[in-house]
């Protein structure tokens, strides 16, 4: 069996959660470990068991590896992803795509060209509490007709790095963006938005975001999203509503569902479930390596992600110039 090569390019916490559950899997080979603080990088190198270090992405690719974890702050994952494709290599980039328009189109446009697979890491979709939804809906048991999706952070400055959009690329690119790719997960193609938003505490960005999607099927949604409200339970949630029946997350924690009007409601709680699978890691990262060995397609590829970007950009556009966007035309002309 060919072994998947594999180095991290950046040090901090999400990257000791890939690389620990890639230390676990036969298939991968953690050969190197680069961060501009290269004590970082030694520290977690001797944590998956004394892989190679270095400084750059260039030091990496010395190593030999044919697969990359871009685990860099939103902001950078651009330059280091391009780089990555234009040398053919397979890239996993932690969220988001890019921060703006160009950036994401770079990388479209890089990964369309290389030899390389490009995925993008979206944990959230394969939570066990989203897993269960996905399922409800794929199965028939549930046809959503509303939702209502939710986010409150318990404060913007916890810690300090999360108010800056130099860093983060805005609010909605470091948090809510799991709730955003979601939608078109459960629901399919969205056909128009409208978000209304505010600085309540912030001087910087948006920090207090309302928005209305309408769907392609027909579904419709809500999603509010505060960054400063407080770490009220669950401050994490989905409800959908369907024919007499209604599905409910609370946090990742536990979904409660019924599926009619006479059944009991149902209630599965994954609060004993460690967290890298209960979170999604474990299966993104095993549903992506299934890929590059299968061939087959990676979870989040690249023709997602950009339709991600695009989304978050336009949500952004409707609350600076306050309305609506036809989101599907503008999938149409920008991915077709």
């Amino acid at each position: 069996m060919t072994t998947t090569r594999v180095g991290i390019f950046g040090a901090g916490y999400i990257a000791s959660v890939h690389a620990d559950i890639l230390s676990r899997d036969d298939r991968v080979e953690l050969v190197g470990v680069a961060d501009m603080l290269e004590a970082n990088a030694a520290r977690l190198a001797d944590q998956i068991g004394g892989a190679q270090t270095g400084a750059t992405l260039e030091d990496l690719f010395r190593m030999d590896v044919d697969t990359i974890y871009v685990t860099t702050p939103n902001t950078t994952h651009v330059a280091p992803v391009v780089a990555c494709l234009n040398e053919g290599l397979n890239v996993f980039c932690e969220k988001p795509m890019a921060t703006d328009l160009a950036g994401g189109e770079r990388i479209r446009k890089a990964a369309l060209a290389s030899r390389g697979v490009y995925n993008l890491g979206m944990n959230r979709r394969y939570a066990y509490t989203h897993d269960k939804l996905k399922a409800l809906i794929d199965a028939g048991d549930l046809e959503p007709y509303n939702a209502q999706f939710k986010l409150n952070r318990g404060e913007l400055l916890q810690p300090a790095w999360t108010a800056d959009p130099s860093k983060t690329g805005g609010f909605l690119y470091e948090t809510t963006i799991h709730q955003i790719d979601l939608l078109q997960y459960l629901f399919g193609p969205i056909a128009t938005l409208r978000c209304a938003a505010r600085r309540a505490i912030s001087s910087a960005e948006f920090d207090d975001f309302s928005m209305l999607f309408t769907f392609e099927s027909g579904t419709i949604a809500t999603l509010s999203s505060s960054a400063h409200s407080g770490w009220s339970f669950p401050f994490e949630r989905v409800e959908i509503y369907g024919r007499y029946a209604t599905a409910a997350t609370e946090e990742l924690e536990r979904v409660r569902y019924a599926l009619d009007l006479e059944q009991v409601v149902r209630t599965e709680d994954y609060t004993h479930i460690p967290f890298a699978e209960k979170g999604g890691y474990a299966k993104e990262d095993r549903l992506f390596i299934d890929a590059l060995h299968n061939g087959g397609r990676p979870p989040v590829d690249v023709d997602e992600a950009s339709a991600l970007n695009l989304l978050l950009a336009a949500i952004y556009e409707s609350a600076r110039e306050h309305r609506e966007i036809d989101f599907a035309a503008r999938v149409r002309e920008a991915i077709g």
